[in-house]
């Protein structure tokens, strides 16, 4: 009786193993049923060319390239590639199209700059000045991804003067025996009754003390109860402003390109001079070092290069901050002003005390401005 129990199990099992055996081995052969793929043989490069390079029957190989995907600008016959030049550098494996080619070397020099192959359509190259602090300590490199910061120096005008306030002052003294004239020798100044002659040839005259008299207001003196016209002490305060203005923004090119010849070999360039020069008596002199860049061409959209224009002639101060490797993550960034400087870091306001720093201090010094923290 046990025996037959077993046996029935055993044909049990054998018959599931043979239904998933059936049922595995239809579902591979319904994936595999799939109709020919067309395909056309397109040229390739085997081989790694440079730019201005000729192109050669042992450079050249066929891809079964699926025929859907083929596009008109590739390659199908290598006579037509033969003899022709490399636009640019390119690696080995490449399909051939015909913009990566040129019939000789006229063409190669007319066909534009490398550099101009790096910016994606829609974009343009823009150059920015940098210095040690605005280029992260010179830390920056061609393809590095950065934000641009600008800061501004704002100040109120007079709308219809378009003139820094305060205003100056001024008086209009009518015609008679109070009209003066003003008389600059030199560095002196001096002023004269007019003649009659003169007094029946002017009118009116308008008498101002220029700088020195600027607008100011009246207000009355808690005290005295008197009113007192007060003065400016000095000019108007520019208020400062920073801001993030661009974002994940990628660097072209770091400093000044080369200069190139017809046939895009590299020439001397005047702006960083290398290698060695001669005296008058002909003694070779080392022309030194390098100097670090000052210029830096980014790849902006076409308003961005706009902005980027204006704000350089209006003055202001452009800094590069550098970003993280893969990091594409824009954020919502507050301008920053003395007002959020004070409020957003508890930044108190220092109350008048009756005691004070001697020396006093009047500015701020970096610690290698002061000569107790030069290290000798």
């Amino acid at each position: 009786m046990r025996l037959g129990r077993i046996l029935i199990i055993l044909a049990i099992i054998v018959i599931v193993i043979l239904v998933a055996a059936y049922v595995f081995l239809n579902m591979q052969g319904g994936e595999g049923e799939q109709g020919p793929i067309n395909t056309t043989d397109v040229v390739m490069l085997l081989q790694p060319v440079e730019r201005g390079q000729m192109i050669t029957a042992e450079m050249l190989g066929f891809l079964a390239y699926p025929t859907e995907q083929t596009i008109e600008p590739m390659f199908t016959d290598p006579s037509e590639v033969i003899g022709r030049l490399a636009r640019f550098d390119m690696d080995g494996g490449l399909v051939l199209t015909e913009s990566m080619l040129v019939g000789d070397s006229s063409q190669l020099s007319t066909t534009g700059s490398d550099q101009a192959l790096l910016i994606p359509p829609g974009m343009v190259a823009f150059p920015i000045p940098i210095d040690r602090f605005s280029s992260v300590a010179y830390g920056l490199r061609d393809g590095d991804s950065v934000n641009v910061i600008s800061t501004l120096l704002m100040v109120d005008l007079d709308q219809a003067f378009q003139s820094e306030l305060p205003n100056h002052t001024g008086a209009v003294i009518g015609p008679g025996q109070n009209v003066i004239i003003t008389i600059q020798e030199g560095e002196s100044i001096s002023s004269e009754i007019l003649t009659n002659e003169m007094i029946n040839a002017l009118t009116a005259q308008i008498a101002t003390g220029g700088a020195v008299s600027p607008q100011g207001r009246a207000e009355p003196d808690p005290v005295l109860n008197q009113p007192f016209y007060l003065i400016p002490s000095e000019s108007q305060r520019p208020r400062l402003v920073s801001q993030t203005i661009l974002q994940n923004i990628t660097i072209l090119h770091v400093g000044n390109y080369p200069y190139t010849d017809e046939n895009g070999d590299i020439v001397q360039n005047a702006y960083e001079p290398t290698g060695t020069a001669v005296d008058a008596e002909g003694n070779p002199i080392s022309i030194g070092p390098k100097p670090p860049p000052d210029i830096v061409t980014l790849i902006v959209t076409p308003q961005d290069a706009v902005t980027l224009n204006y704000l350089i002639y209006a003055g202001a101060d452009l800094s590069l901050a550098l970003r993280g490797a893969g990091d594409d993550s824009t954020v919502t960034i507050d301008a920053v002003t003395l007002e959020y400087l004070l409020e957003t870091y508890d930044i108190p306001l220092p109350n008048r005390l009756p005691y004070g720093l001697d020396p006093r201090v009047d500015e701020l010094n970096t610690p290698d401005e002061q000569d107790d923290f030069l290290i000798p």
